[in-house]
């Protein structure tokens, strides 16, 4: 079983939505199918407290805000932002989501320009 957090949007697996912040333990090849196809929607973490997938909607989801000050230092520290020393939950809370906001600024600059007179017929 591995580990993954849902970066972006929702997940809809076996009935049950799981949101963006998520955390689901998935089969290998199901988690490596996510992560390989979508990488900027799904990546693979290594958090001692996990969300099964199996159990009810209601249970299942856990977000960012859900984890402890641990988790949350292991997460910045995993995508490699640097935490201060006596950084409390809402600032590992704030740096986790500038760093997906910064992100999302960055993908979308990298989109090409659409000729939006070669749209029109």
């Amino acid at each position: 079983m591995q580990q993954v957090l849902i970066k972006k949007f929702t997940l809809l697996r076996n009935g049950v939505e799981y949101k963006a912040g998520t955390i689901l333990e998935l089969p290998e090849a199901e988690a490596n199918a996510l992560v390989v196809g979508a990488p900027k929607e799904f990546e693979k973490v290594s958090v001692g407290v996990v969300v099964n997938s199996t159990t009810s909607a209601k249970k299942a989801e856990r977000t960012l805000k859900d984890f402890t000050n641990t988790e949350l230092k292991a997460l910045c520290e995993e995508r490699g932002l640097e935490v201060p020393k006596a950084a409390n939950k809402a600032k590992l809370l704030e740096l986790l989501e500038g760093a997906a906001n910064q992100q999302d600024e960055t993908d979308v600059d990298s989109l090409p320009p659409v000729n939006a007179a070669a749209t029109v017929k």
